[in-house]
């Protein structure tokens, strides 16, 4: 059986504490989701001041990331040139979405929404870098049940 990388709600935490911190040091008001490979829901936030729409807007980036694995910035660029990317059901293809790679796996998805395209990209990738920046050994590595 193989064995897979998987997000702990640790991993997710410190992914959230990055993200805030990077939105907080911009002076954003956003709503920041930490979603698992599947798309699955494990952390929100909406920071003071997030208007109400964004802890779903910031949910379905990190959801489309994560099951899309790639960036919804790129998708977002992809939509002009093939519109049907608008249909799918439960994705969002608009930049603030970036999915969480651990030993060449993607694990999850973060996402940001409430400030510019670039804003919440930039709280995304601060996300991705917290992750990057666990030692290998704190990671939790289980197999398909894990």
């Amino acid at each position: 059986m193989r064995t897979k990388p998987v997000l702990t709600i640790e991993d997710a935490r410190r992914i959230m504490a990055a993200a805030r911190l990077e939105a907080e040091r911009r002076r954003l008001e956003v709503s920041i989701a930490v979603v698992d490979e599947a798309g699955v829901l494990i952390l929100l936030e909406r920071l003071d001041g997030a208007r109400l729409h964004t802890p779903d807007a910031a949910t379905l980036k990190a959801r489309t990331a994560a099951i899309v694995r790639t960036a919804t910035a790129d998708l977002q660029d992809q939509v002009g040139a093939n519109p049907a990317l608008l249909s799918f059901p439960g994705r969002m293809p608009l930049s603030g979405g970036v999915p969480l790679t651990a030993h060449g796996h993607v694990v999850g998805g973060v996402g940001s929404s409430g400030a510019q395209p670039d804003e919440d990209e930039a709280v995304c990738r601060a996300a991705t870098a917290a992750l990057a920046a666990l030692p290998a050994e704190e990671r939790t590595v289980g197999g398909a049940g894990a």
